[in-house]
């Protein structure tokens, strides 16, 4: 058993909005343009204040990849806002839930400034899961137009979380080989103990004799599979290339997820075509195992800018956007993965192909034979294992009588003139001394 002390940061971009109260949404500038991050300088949503009222709205935020069990260790909040000058009192704050968080950043700017909210409060990480940021102003008397403009916020959280590990050790005294898959496992996971063959051999599990729980598996060969993430996936073209499918949808992404299975140590090959509107709208590829988000990236003065703190390869620059084929290459170890794909199209227009296109291949990096083993999983892993392999005891003798070979059950041994029944058969022998059989 070992712990360890795992770091990271997500940031995050608005999601949704919820509990507008005497904030009148634009029909023409939706709550839905504040989906961005706070570098936007394209689109915005603009809310209206009834006159001497005082109105806010509530933007809300995805924390599902923050681990469960994460220390919040900082959080830093920024969004994009202005008003006109008949609104007063505006300020934005962190919420969890109805719940105000830190102190409310006022601004009293009437062009659009980039404010940090300076004490943004401690959280916990259940707090988290109701995260919320507040727009609030008060209408002026006047009877003009009182307006609140919004173009976007993201909050940055760093994190960190302890992993709990548990070692499976095969403890082993026969000619058979078996082995723990992975023997080093994160609590709650799972390990598969293989054996090429269960003849002649008991298998016990923490004292637990499972040897009849050994089952004949199949080793498989390197394989993938491509699934869909969020609204809009990747499909196979008439060139077998997987293409993005949402050429010519502004503000969407297409998001796959490439599940694989390696026997052996692999490298993972991406053939890819990246060719639309450069720095604009473009292709990311994750790491291996950090999935990506599902929500576009929006455009800034200088392209659009990435939200996932975690990837791989972003094809955002000029080089990037060609009618060429390129490459890109992985090494993955033995066993299940995933590589996250994305095609992100931004506020506006489209460019050339308008699509990220790409194929996949495996080549094992280590000798690999399919064929068959014996298999035996352990579930829902929570403390160390030891696997102990040991030859089964020999519980039958074979004596040859009259010609003819008969099973023997029991071997007596001569003792100072009387038969004493021998219980260990493998070291009954001694030369000089009497045997019989029954």
């Amino acid at each position: 058993m070992g712990t360890s002390t795992v770091t990271g940061s997500v940031k995050l971009i608005p999601s949704g909005n919820t509990g507008a109260s005497s904030f009148s949404e634009s029909s023409s500038y939706p709550a839905s343009n504040g989906y961005h991050d706070s570098s936007s300088t394209s689109n915005y949503a603009r809310f209206s204040l009834s006159t001497s009222t005082s109105g806010y709205i509530y933007y809300t935020f995805d924390v599902s990849e923050i681990p469960s069990n994460a220390t919040i260790t900082s959080i830093t909040a920024k969004a994009k806002v202005y008003r006109n000058s008949r609104v007063s009192n505006s300020a934005v704050q962190l919420y969890t839930g109805t719940t105000a968080k830190g102190s409310a950043q006022t601004f009293s700017n009437t062009s659009a400034t980039v404010v940090t909210i300076s004490t943004p409060g401690s959280w916990t990480r259940t707090e988290l899961n109701n995260l919320r940021m507040r727009l609030s102003g008060t209408g002026s008397s006047s009877s003009s137009s009182k307006y609140f403009y919004f173009y976007g916020a993201d909050i940055t959280i760093n994190y960190s979380y302890t992993v709990t590990t548990y070692d499976i050790t095969v403890t082993n005294s026969s000619s058979v080989t078996v082995t723990a898959n992975p023997s080093e496992v994160e609590a709650g996971g799972s390990s598969e103990i293989r054996a090429d063959s269960i003849s002649n051999i008991t298998i016990k599990d923490n004292g637990t004799d499972v040897t009849s729980q050994f089952t004949q598996r199949t080793i498989q060969s390197e394989s993938y599979s491509v699934e869909t993430r969020g609204t809009y996936g990747f499909s196979l073209n008439s060139n077998n290339y997987y293409q993005s499918g949402n050429k010519g949808v502004n503000k969407s992404a297409a998001v796959c997820r490439i599940n694989f299975y390696v026997p052996v140590s692999a490298t993972i090959t991406f053939q890819y075509i990246n060719y639309a509107e450069a720095t604009y709208d473009f292709g990311v590829f994750g790491n291996i195992d950090v999935a990506l988000s599902t929500n576009y990236y929006a455009a800034g003065s200088n392209g659009a800018t990435i939200t996932d703190s975690s990837y791989k390869k972003a094809c955002n620059t000029s080089s990037d956007n060609t009618s060429s084929v390129q490459t890109l290459t992985y090494t993955m170890s033995a066993g299940e993965h995933f590589i996250d794909v994305k095609f992100s199209k931004d506020d506006a227009s489209a460019s050339n192909n308008d699509t990220l296109q790409f194929k996949v291949s495996i080549t094992l990096n280590e000798p690999f034979t399919p064929g068959t083993y014996y298999g035996y999983d352990i579930s829902n892993i929570n403390a160390d294992h030891t696997i102990l392999v040991t030859a089964v005891s020999v519980t039958t003798l074979y004596a040859k009588v009259n010609g003819s070979w008969i099973t023997s059950t029991s071997v007596y041994k001569k003792v100072s003139g009387s038969w004493v029944l021998q219980n260990d058969l493998t070291q009954v022998f001694e030369d000089g001394v009497n045997y019989k059989t029954s």
